[in-house]
């Protein structure tokens, strides 16, 4: 038969000292003199001690445990953030549940529901963009589980929320566009329920008021950011009297299929329309047309802070606190030479 676990209580035995000495020893306590630490780390790693984690959690009343809930995966900026988050909750000891709401608001729920039957200690999201009812979200705060956003957070929410600055980075690109000579300048939002797709609008409105032009209705669109809504949107915009010779776009994912709408359908259009998006695909740096522009994120950097903030929320649960909006800032990124 195998043998049993080793204990704190064997430990103690084996150097004959008592129970709670080897407890503070094992925690650092500084009542505790480096000698008798010494001793009790050596004899722990020799009898392959190993924590029992069920029973600290129990006596701390946690888990230690973070649940982080994205779109999808197959996107890299949800990638990069998730990284960063787990690299955060992993310096402060905590494992990371991850899950993708596959932009399902069922499929969201249904994560929320089994994170919770987990026990997790906080959670981080981006929303699906079926989501603008937070009931689900508002359950894991009354059982005591903070919540924050990230990337997407819904208008009118008070949320704590870490993301890029979208709006000066949307200002940037209309500056670029009207420097190279564009008046007619489009954008293509996402769902407008997203602060993210608010403030890319706000920066692109007050970009052509900046440069003397008004913003014309017909030029700003929103898009569901399927395949089959960015045609359809792009075709709206291509068929019109006067056409937009630039376009903001909300995602570099969503740049991609309008590239090659554009190619099939509007070749002509292809050649003389200029797009930048938001993401900075390495991919595009591949193609033999490449967009002008993307402007670069630091979703990297966004799952850090996110983390950070998470953790000092579960640390200082009774804290009185604003919602704090940090967003990171964007680079133009080009991708051929200007």
């Amino acid at each position: 038969m195998p043998n049993k676990p080793a204990t704190i209580k064997d430990i103690a035995k084996a150097l004959k000292v008592s129970i709670s000495t080897v407890s503070k020893a094992l925690h650092n306590h500084p009542n505790i003199g480096a000698i008798t630490k010494e001793r009790v780390l050596a004899m722990a790693k020799q009898l392959d001690y190993t924590p029992n984690i069920t029973a600290i959690q129990f006596k701390q009343q946690k888990t230690f445990t973070l649940g982080i809930i994205v779109p999808t995966l197959l996107d890299h900026f949800y990638i990069h953030a998730v990284n960063g988050f787990e690299e955060v909750a992993s310096k402060a000891h905590y494992t990371v549940l991850i899950g993708q709401n596959q932009e399902s608001l069922q499929r969201e729920k249904e994560l929320v529901s089994v994170m919770q039957g987990n026990r997790i200690d906080g959670l981080l999201i981006a929303m699906s963009k079926e989501t603008s009812n937070l009931d689900h979200l508002r359950k894991l705060e009354r059982a005591g589980i903070p919540v924050m956003f990230f990337a997407r957070k819904p208008v009118n929410e008070t949320y704590s929320c870490v993301s890029s600055d979208v709006y000066h980075a949307a200002k940037d690109a209309v500056d670029l566009f009207v420097s190279r000579g564009h008046q007619r300048i489009a954008i293509i939002n996402g769902p407008s329920h997203w602060t993210t797709s608010r403030d890319r609008y706000l920066g692109y409105r007050d970009g052509l008021l900046k440069n003397g032009l008004s913003p014309d209705q017909e030029l700003i669109c929103e898009s569901d950011l399927t395949t089959t809504d960015n045609y359809k949107v792009l075709r709206k915009l291509m068929r019109l009297t006067d056409p937009p010779t630039a376009m903001l776009l909300f995602k570099d994912y969503l740049m991609l299929d309008i590239m090659t709408c554009l190619r099939t359908e509007f070749p002509n259009r292809y050649l003389i329309t200029e797009l930048i998006g938001y993401g900075a695909l390495p991919l595009f740096s591949h193609f033999e047309r490449p967009p002008l522009a993307s402007l670069k994120e630091q979703p990297f950097q966004i799952g850090v802070k996110a983390g950070s903030l998470l953790l000092d929320m579960i640390k200082n649960p009774h804290q009185s606190r604003k919602p704090k909006l940090i967003s990171l800032p964007c680079k133009l990124h080009y991708f051929k030479e200007l």
